[in-house]
């Protein structure tokens, strides 16, 4: 099965292909918000590159939120145009769940999602990585910095570490470090830069996750965006 999947939820773009489990490739632009100019362009690059034409996908895949109101309505509705015009299946994929998969090789680590959604709050989840897998441990929800920081607290204690990942994990992290230390003796820290926007080989493997878990995809006309958290069953 090939996998075309995007992800523009945030400052960064980029879409891959995977074949089966492999990925093919992906081009990935951190250039700003220039969603609606350069998105379907590297689509087409990324096709050329891999010796593939659209009608060869069988799945697309998207994340759908939380993120920038404007770019992932830009990356559902190219994923919705493409998809319709060769009457193929859609798949939305949470940004957050999409972002702990930067993180699948942090063994037994509580994975946690952080999107800034600005004055002092975050989109937020947690999972779990083990056994190369990622289990999603609360659904995605927007949350003050303080409110988070307690709902982690009542984690401390069953997980070897606490990893942070998103563009709000500095943010948050700042935040902690002027709290009790509890953290910090918990292998407590926050993944490089390199790690810090969602990608979309990240979406296809999530999107692959998920399948396997029976999660069924969906027709394009029924492909919606999650602004809001908790709107549509939770991916």
């Amino acid at each position: 099965m090939n996998i075309l999947s995007i992800d523009s939820s945030t400052r960064v773009a980029s879409c891959s292909i995977l074949s089966g489990e492999k990925l093919v490739g992906e081009v990935y632009l951190d250039c700003g918000l220039v969603h609606s100019t350069t998105l379907a362009p590297m689509v087409k690059s990324l096709l050329d590159l891999s010796n593939l034409q659209i009608k060869n996908i069988d799945l697309f895949c998207v994340s759908n939120g939380p993120g920038s109101f404007t770019g992932v309505r830009i990356g559902v509705a190219l994923v919705k145009g493409m998809a319709l015009s060769l009457n193929k299946m859609t798949l939305g994929v949470s940004t957050l769940r999409a972002l702990a998969f930067n993180a699948i090789d942090q063994e037994s680590a509580l994975i946690c999602s952080c999107m800034d959604a600005r004055r002092d709050q975050l989109y937020t989840a947690l999972f779990k990585a083990e056994n190369s897998k990622i289990t999603r441990i609360t659904k995605d929800s927007a949350i003050s910095f303080e409110d988070f920081f307690f709902k982690l607290k009542e984690q401390k204690n069953k997980h070897k570490s606490i990893i942070l990942v998103g563009d709000g994990a500095d943010l948050f992290f700042n935040f902690v470090q002027k709290q009790k230390p509890f953290f910090l003796n918990k292998r407590f820290k926050v993944l490089s830069s390199g790690y810090k926007y969602p990608s979309a080989k990240n979406v296809a493997f999530a999107a692959l996750d998920l399948l396997s878990q029976n999660n069924a995809p969906l027709l394009a006309k029924d492909l919606q965006v999650n602004y809001g958290l908790h709107r549509q069953k939770e991916n």
